[in-house]
Order: structure tokens, then C-alpha cells, then sequence
């Protein structure tokens, strides 16, 4: 069910996380018209590592490394796609840079802020059910 057709996919099962009895979050870091490059995958890894702490549902993290040709020139474009599951949402960012660190390190931050923003607007809903509750309690 992990496996992918890419050629080049790497996946990380990290351990279990203690505030939302996770058993494993998976990690999955594939490539599209890329040279083998270990370094690239290990610094997607790494970075993809830290988003853990900005959402405690994660289930699964997805991250696609994809190189095109420039239509400026003959350098190339890199994208970075960053998916992220939860247990009722999906989160996904997209970014180009000219090379894969700078691509990686701008969709990270980018995530970092959607995923502090979805947790946020969930706790914030979860707290206005609590205050409708209680003043329901106070009527009684």
C-alpha cells in the first residue's frame, strides 16, 4: 500500500507520538526526473521531522521533489510538494525555487504556518463548544 511507482522513494517510520497515541507516523519522500541525489532525501527527511510538532494528528507526510526545465532557460525549476494527512484533512503546499534546499526550506515554513493555523482554527471551534455547554449547564 506504501510503495510507489517513482523509482526513487524513500520512506521513514518515525516512533510513536506521546500526545495523540499514535502508533507511527509515515514519512514518504519520492522524486520526479531527478538524479539520485541521498543528500536532497535526507534533508527532506530531516526537515520533514520538525513538522511533527506543529500538529499532533499526523498520520502521514508525503513529500514530492520534482525538477523541470526552466522556460527562461537552461537552468531548471524545482518544486517541492509537501502533503500532509490528518485524521479528517489533507494539507498540501506547493513551491518552486532554483534548487531543491531553497524549495524544501520555503514549503516547510509555509507548512509549518498552515498546519499552526489548522490546529488553531480546530482547538478554537472545540473551546466555543465547551463555552456553549457550560452556559447550557448554568440554565439548568
Amino acid at each position: 500500500m506504501l510503495a510507489s511507482c517513482a523509482s526513487n522513494v524513500n520512506l521513514l517510520q518515525l516512533g510513536p507520538c506521546p500526545e495523540y497515541n499514535k502508533a507511527e507516523v509515515i514519512v514518504k519522500v519520492s522524486g520526479l526526473h531527478l538524479k539520485k541525489s541521498p543528500k536532497t532525501k535526507e534533508y527532506a527527511l530531516k526537515r520533514a521531522d520538525k513538522l511533527l510538532k506543529f500538529h499532533p494528528a499526523i498520520e502521514k507526510i508525503h513529500i514530492r521533489l520534482i525538477s523541470e526545465k526552466s522556460h527562461r532557460g537552461q537552468e531548471n525549476d524545482f518544486y517541492c510538494e509537501i502533503t500532509i494527512a490528518t485524521p479528517r484533512h489533507t494539507l498540501e503546499v506547493r513551491d518552486i525555487e532554483r534548487n531543491f534546499e531553497k524549495a524544501i526550506d520555503k514549503a516547510v515554513e509555509r507548512m509549518k504556518r498552515t498546519l499552526t493555523k489548522h490546529k488553531e482554527k480546530r482547538l478554537t471551534r472545540k473551546h466555543q463548544e465547551g463555552v456553549k455547554t457550560k452556559k447550557e449547564l448554568r440554565t439548568l
